[in-house]
């Protein structure tokens, strides 16, 4: 079942899970709190999500698109006509445009990256197959194709390895300080051109 599916109570659902997780961290949340904000009993849940496990990935999934649909709405022609580390920043950039406009969701965010190592950030991973194909994926595919980055290079090698960075950034940025999570971000895409751009022979 997912947040997509409409359902009673399903947005007070979906309000009081963004905010126990994100308070509490995946281990410490409470099914009872989440639905005592809901106002949903225990029946009304488990006909809807077999257990907590299941909730906290339906509530990634909904993010994921809440976020897909927020940088559709914003991602400007002129944003795509860059080179692909070029639409990264732009990415970024409407990225915390969306943390400021969703504060709620940005602090749900910012307490997943801190499960890295529990078993459920993997099974997320897993899950939504951040690292394969998807729109990052599809993005360094088109700049293959345009010639953009280095053809000595397997293209599904750059693929992963760019996902897996990208999945990861939140690794290398500070979460207590948003200027610096920019700026580190944006010396990740820096560090990604140096690597795996097409190098320009000046001999």
């Amino acid at each position: 079942m997912s947040f997509r599916q409409s359902f009673e109570h399903s947005e007070a659902l979906f309000e009081a899970a963004l905010a126990e997780f994100a308070a509490n961290g995946y281990e410490q949340a409470s099914i009872n709190r989440i639905l005592q904000t809901a106002g949903m009993s225990k029946g009304q849940f488990y006909y809807h999500f077999k257990n907590k496990e299941g909730l906290y990935l339906a509530l990634i999934e909904i993010l994921i698109a809440r976020k897909s649909e927020f940088l559709a709405r914003v991602m400007q022609p002129e944003d795509f006509q860059q080179d692909l580390f070029g639409i990264f920043k732009r990415q970024i950039g409407h990225g915390l445009a969306f943390a400021r406009a969703y504060p709620a969701i940005n602090q749900f965010a910012e307490s997943f990256a801190r499960e890295q190592g529990n078993a459920i950030y993997d099974k997320a991973l897993a899950t939504y197959n951040f690292t394969g194909d998807g729109p990052v994926a599809n993005l360094v595919e088109a700049a293959f194709a345009r010639g953009e980055l280095r053809q000595d290079l397997p293209l599904p090698f750059m693929k992963r390895l760019i996902g897996f960075l990208f999945t990861h950034a939140v690794a290398a940025a500070d979460l207590n300080d948003p200027n610096c999570y920019e700026q580190n971000l944006n010396d990740l895409i820096e560090f990604m051109r140096a690597g795996a751009a097409k190098r320009i022979d000046i001999r």
